[in-house]
C-alpha cells in the first residue's frame, strides 16, 4: 500500500512539474512575441527633429548655417527637408532654400534639390532643381538647368558655377540672355518697338557682374526687333545706371544683319550703344537690299 501511495505522489509532482513548464514556456513566447512587435513599431515610425548647424572658419568668422527637418541628426550625412541655409562670404551671406537636401559633415558640403532657391544680399536670384555649395571654397555648382535673374537682366543655360556671392557666374552651355530695356518699357508691362536684346551661345557664358561685362563663346547671336549680331565671341558691357546694353565688341566670323536684309560681314566690330555707331575690323564685306534701314540709329539698337 506504501509502495502505491509513493508511486501515485511521484506521478502527481511529475505532472506538477511539466504543467509548470508547460506555462514557462507560453510566457516566454508571449514575451517575444511582444518585442518583435514593439521593434517593427519603433522601425516604422520615424522621428523628425530639427536640425541646426552653424560652422567657423579658424579665424572664427561664420563659415555656414543650414537648418531643416531631419529624422537622423547624428548621422554623419544629415539628409534634411525643408532646408534653409547660409553660406558666407565676406560676412555677407547668401540664403537658400530647397525642399530637401543634405549636409556632409566631415567634408563640409552641402547638396540642395528640388525647388532651390539662392537670393544674395544685392538682389540677385539663382533657381535651380540642385545646387552644390562648398562653405570653405565659397561656390554653387549645379549641372542641371539654373535661370539667374539680376536688376533687368535674365539668364538661363544648362550647368552653371559661380562664387556664393554670384558675382561671378559661369554658365556651361546652352545659355540665353534676355535683357529688358527700361527705355522700352510701356505701360501695362508691355515693350515698345525696340524690344528686350536677347543674346544667345552655345557657350560658355562668363559673366561678371562686379565689372558689368559678359563674355559669349561659341555661335553668339545677339538680337533684337531692330537686327541681328552674329560673331565667334562676344563681349557685351553693361551699364548698371542706365541699365542698358553700352558697348558690344563681337571677333570671329562676324555678321550684322538688319530687317531690310541688309548684311555686313566683318573679321571684328566694336559697336558702341551710346553713340549709335560701329568700328568694323579686319576684312570687311557688305551686302545690301532697297529698303529703309534704321541700323545704328542710336540709343539701345543693335543694328
Amino acid at each position: 500500500m506504501l509502495k502505491k501511495v509513493l508511486i501515485g505522489s511521484i506521478v502527481f509532482v511529475a505532472l506538477y512539474a511539466g504543467l509548470v513548464q508547460f506555462q514557462i514556456l507560453v510566457t516566454q513566447k508571449a514575451g517575444r512575441g511582444t518585442g518583435i512587435a514593439s521593434k517593427k513599431e519603433t522601425d516604422t515610425s520615424h522621428k523628425v527633429y530639427s536640425f541646426s548647424f552653424s560652422k567657423y572658419t579658424p579665424e572664427g568668422a561664420k563659415e555656414i548655417e543650414i537648418e531643416g527637418d531631419s529624422a537622423d541628426i547624428l548621422a554623419t550625412t544629415v539628409y534634411l527637408s525643408n532646408v534653409v541655409a547660409k553660406a558666407y562670404a565676406e560676412e555677407v551671406p547668401v540664403t537658400m532654400t530647397a525642399d530637401k537636401g543634405n549636409y556632409d559633415k566631415a567634408r563640409n558640403k552641402v547638396h540642395l534639390h528640388e525647388n532651390v532657391v539662392a537670393t544674395t544680399a544685392d538682389g540677385a536670384r539663382l533657381l535651380t532643381e540642385e545646387l552644390d555649395i562648398d562653405p570653405t571654397e565659397k561656390l554653387m555648382e549645379t549641372q542641371v538647368g539654373v535661370q539667374v535673374k539680376k536688376d533687368n537682366i535674365n539668364i538661363e543655360g544648362l550647368g552653371a558655377q559661380g562664387d556664393s556671392q554670384l558675382k561671378k557666374v559661369k554658365f556651361k552651355k546652352n545659355v540665353t540672355v534676355v535683357i529688358q530695356s527700361t527705355e522700352d518699357a510701356v505701360p501695362g508691362g508691355g515693350q515698345a518697338e525696340g524690344g528686350p536684346t536677347v543674346i544667345t551661345c552655345d557657350g560658355p557664358l562668363v559673366i561678371d557682374y562686379s565689372k558689368n561685362i559678359a563674355h559669349f563663346k561659341d555661335n553668339v547671336v545677339a538680337e533684337d526687333k531692330r537686327g541681328k549680331l552674329i560673331a565667334d565671341v562676344m563681349d557685351v558691357y553693361y551699364n548698371k545706371v542706365s541699365r542698358r546694353v553700352s558697348k558690344i565688341v563681337a571677333l570671329g566670323n562676324v555678321v550684322i544683319e538688319n530687317p531690310d536684309g541688309n548684311k555686313t560681314f566683318s573679321d571684328s566690330v566694336i559697336y558702341l550703344a551710346d553713340e549709335g555707331r560701329i568700328i568694323l575690323g579686319g576684312d570687311t564685306e557688305a551686302l545690301y537690299f532697297e529698303g529703309n534701314s534704321d541700323s545704328f540709329a542710336g540709343g539701345n539698337k543693335l543694328l
